[in-house]
């Protein structure tokens, strides 16, 4: 750059002096007449007053315009000069806030406020300074001052969210997540928090409208969006029977084992409403189909239910068929163990009860032991030893959260500890991953959708 500035003043240098050259190479005189005045003066001469004559033109314009905006570049450096100080102030302010030390960031805040004239930003920080400090109306007031500004009203959403999830208002932050969802269906955290709260409210078919949304937008894969779209269907199936429609009740949960069949609860369902019509062959099916896939407790009595049969000799059989789909399973061995102690057959109970234990017997396994011992009427010691065995035996699966790892008794749709839909899961002690912290459970939709895997 510098070689092509040089270069460029050379040719104007050498063109003015090819002027000069010209000038002088050709002579001449010029007379002006005005009002009885006169003047003779050569022609270059009168180029150069000429020439003169435009730079003090121009410099006198120069002043002209310097002089008349000085007061507006006087107030505009003002006003840069308060803009940057209040940049400065909201700048330290979020810093106080990151720090966690809520009086700084609100007297940050407070002359952020004073010299910048962009209420949204200051009210974000206005809004979690007082969150820190615990002041839960000026945080209120700064979130609702937010929804005024377009850009800023779908972070004020997520923070009054937030507030009502912890005052307790369920309601209110429903709205709320309403409102967030119709400003941006595509934000994970907005689809993840109304499903979640739309759902712990019992709203399966507008959860169900969420879910669908959230698949369309890439927010919900499709394998998770199959496996919480059969437990909604699963919910709306048992709401259509408690109204009395069982057309309506079995249709539900067809179409919910249609697309996870895998799921315990589901077949359960369905497994129910076919037993309830009179359908216990289907039903039959419907569990053997499932037990290949995650046996458990639960669908061996509802299949001796469904078979229609109380002899319990007979209840053996009938079991020894379902079993047959998984023979080496912790549970089918547990069901038969259960039916043959139910029969009376002592030796047929320990036989499947060893092979369920091996070498280190589960708290069922040894509690059953205990239960065959003092039914054949062996020795008491025995009874004790098994029961000595169970207090310190491996715990066996249970209904656990995948969120909280909460245990239940038994399965529910949303989990009473943390409020996640469709986490209860079939489980040992340990074989989830880290417990999740109380504030990035589903208060605000971050879980329930990251952890329906399983049976």
């Amino acid at each position: 750059m510098t070689f092509i500035r040089t270069l460029i003043w050379f040719v104007l240098a050498g063109v003015a002096m090819l002027g000069a050259v010209w000038l002088a190479e050709r002579p001449g005189n010029v007379t002006v007449q005005w009002r009885g005045w006169r003047l003779d003066t050569s022609v270059g001469v009168l180029l150069v007053a000429v020439l003169i004559l435009i730079l003090v033109g121009i410099a006198l314009w120069l002043v002209y315009r310097w002089i008349m905006g000085a007061p507006g570049a006087l107030m505009e450096g003002w006003g840069e000069s308060r803009r940057r100080k209040g940049y400065r102030e909201l700048t330290q302010g979020l810093a106080a806030v990151a720090a966690g030390d809520g009086t700084e960031a609100q007297r940050h805040a407070r002359r952020a406020e004073q010299l910048l004239s962009e209420p949204p930003l200051t009210l974000l920080l206005s809004a979690q300074a007082a969150q820190l400090n615990g002041d839960r109306d000026s945080a209120t007031r700064a979130f609702k001052a937010m929804l005024e500004d377009d850009e800023m009203a779908f972070l004020g959403l997520r923070g009054l969210i937030a507030q009502s999830l912890r005052d307790g208002n369920q309601q209110q932050a429903l709205t709320y997540a309403q409102r967030a969802f119709a400003l941006r269906p595509q934000t994970p955290w907005v689809v993840h928090s109304l499903f979640d709260m739309q759902a712990q409210t019992g709203q399966w078919k507008a959860a169900q409208e969420t879910l669908e949304t959230g698949m369309r937008q890439k927010v919900v894969s499709a394998d998770r969006a199959r496996t919480l779209r059969a437990l909604l269907l699963v919910e709306r199936s048992r709401s259509g029977e408690n109204d009395g429609n069982d057309a309506q009740a079995l249709a539900f949960a067809r179409e919910a084992f249609g697309l996870a069949p895998e799921r315990i609860a589901v077949a359960s369902r369905l497994a129910e409403l076919q037993i309830k019509s009179g359908d216990g062959k289907r039903a039959m099916k419907t569990l053997e189909k499932t037990w290949s896939l995650a046996p458990h407790p639960d669908l061996a009595e509802l299949y001796i239910k469904a078979s229609g049969e109380s002899d319990p000799l007979k209840q053996v059989g009938i079991v020894r068929r379902l079993t047959a789909q998984r023979p080496e399973d912790l549970e089918s061995n547990l069901a038969l163990a259960k039916v043959a102690l139910d029969a009376g057959l002592w030796g047929e109970a320990r036989r499947y009860l060893d092979a369920a234990g091996g070498s280190n017997p589960t708290v069922r396994v040894c509690r059953l032991m205990a239960e065959v011992e003092e039914r054949a009427q062996s020795d008491q010691a025995k009874v004790h030893d098994w029961l000595s065995r169970a207090a310190h035996a491996p715990a066996d699966k249970a209904w656990r959260c995948s969120a909280c790892h909460a245990h239940h008794e038994s399965w529910r749709s949303v989990c009473e500890s943390c409020g996640a839909f469709g986490t209860l899961h079939w489980r040992a002690p340990g074989t989830f991953g880290q417990v999740l912290p109380p504030e990035a459970r589903p208060a605000l939709g971050m879980t329930t959708m990251n952890t329906v895997s399983g049976g």
